[in-house]
């Protein structure tokens, strides 16, 4: 009876040993598991940084080297512009094993990168000088309930109104004087003429309930407070940027496309690179929808490729998640998309 008690004890204690052995061994491999991850991840940041900042250092000094003499500027410039976008997607790419700090400081960088550039091509190919003069074009026909239509000149029966001269002071100044303003309106209607906004840059301000439609080619777009409106643009040939703008529509092409602090608003949008929203909420996107006459010539001045659209692609850098998408935008399902802009 012992004897059997003693090989009973013997199996167990040698199950357990067996048991613990195993157990011992998942560990061991789960640690050397963990430990090839940190590798990588670690070995992955480190590629990062070599690769993105050496190329940041040279975009750097290639900008440190224009002068008024340097040849083919405006080559030059869009050339930066591509490698500026390249290193954008670099770092939407490399988000999934770059820590927060890593990716504000990369931002960082690039935002300094996009700034110095935009001064220098200023500086060195500015830009047509335009605004509004004191008499603007007007149709007759359409100038009720204080709304204004700013003909795109395709009407003959017109009338000559005085128009309001309107320059914004500091967020003016931070981009470049030379820009088309539409600055506090009001329940308006408003249409400007390719002829006014091709290759220029447009400013759109402190708008409550307005509708604009913006024929031609513009270089940029800032739009700034603006609330429950409806922009349509023909096709930017640079960038978008929207700042505080609540309950709107867009409805644009353009290159690249920045929206901050904006909620409720829906965007149709054609946009060569990835669009880019912070602090923004239930921003819901559709493909850009708006056709109108000459619209295909100003695609041409634009330089956009039409082949390109990202509209259902965006980052939104107060979402880092790589595998799950943002919470604060939505596609807008094909029943529930405007079709006719005819306003």
């Amino acid at each position: 009876m012992d004897t059997t008690n003693d090989i009973i004890d013997n199996e167990n204690f040698t199950d357990r040993m067996s048991k613990r052995d195993r157990e011992r061994k998942i560990i061991i491999e789960k640690r050397k598991e963990e430990k090839q991850q940190l590798s990588v991840d670690s070995e992955q940041l480190g590629y990062f940084k070599s690769t993105f900042y050496d190329k940041c250092n040279k975009i750097q000094l290639l900008l440190d080297s224009i002068t008024s003499t340097t040849p083919l500027l405006t080559d030059l410039f869009d050339k930066i512009t591509k490698d500026i976008q390249l290193l954008k997607n670099y770092l939407s790419q490399s988000k999934i094993f770059l820590k927060v700090y890593d990716i504000r400081r990369a931002q960082e960088n690039l935002q300094h990168l996009e700034n110095k550039t935009s001064e220098l091509e200023d500086k060195y190919i500015p830009k047509k000088k335009f605004g509004f003069k004191k008499r603007c074009v007007i149709n007759k026909n359409i100038t009720i309930d204080n709304k204004i239509d700013v003909t795109d000149n395709i009407k003959n029966d017109k009338i000559i109104i005085d128009c309001e001269i309107s320059k914004h002071n500091d967020l003016m100044d931070k981009y470049n004087d030379n820009k088309t303003t539409i600055i506090n309106r009001i329940n308006e209607k408003i249409i400007l003429d390719a002829n006014d906004v091709n290759k220029n840059d447009i400013m759109l301000d402190n708008l409550n309930n307005c509708q604009v439609k913006i024929y031609g080619s513009p270089s940029t777009l800032h739009m700034v407070n603006l609330v429950n409106c409806i922009i349509l643009i023909g096709p930017v040939s640079s960038s978008v940027f929207a700042h505080n703008c609540n309950d709107c529509t867009f409805v644009f092409a353009c290159q690249q496309f920045r929206l901050h602090s904006s909620i409720n608003c829906n965007v149709y949008i054609h946009v060569t690179s990835r669009a880019i929203i912070e602090d923004c909420k239930n921003i819901n996107v559709a493909p850009y929808n708006w056709n109108y006459d000459e619209q295909q010539n100003h695609y041409l001045l634009s330089g956009l490729d039409v082949d390109t659209n990202n509209w259902d692609s965006l980052d939104d850098f107060n979402w880092l998640s790589y595998e799950i998408q943002s919470p604060n935008w939505n596609i807008i399902k094909p029943e529930l998309r405007i079709q006719n802009w005819n306003l």
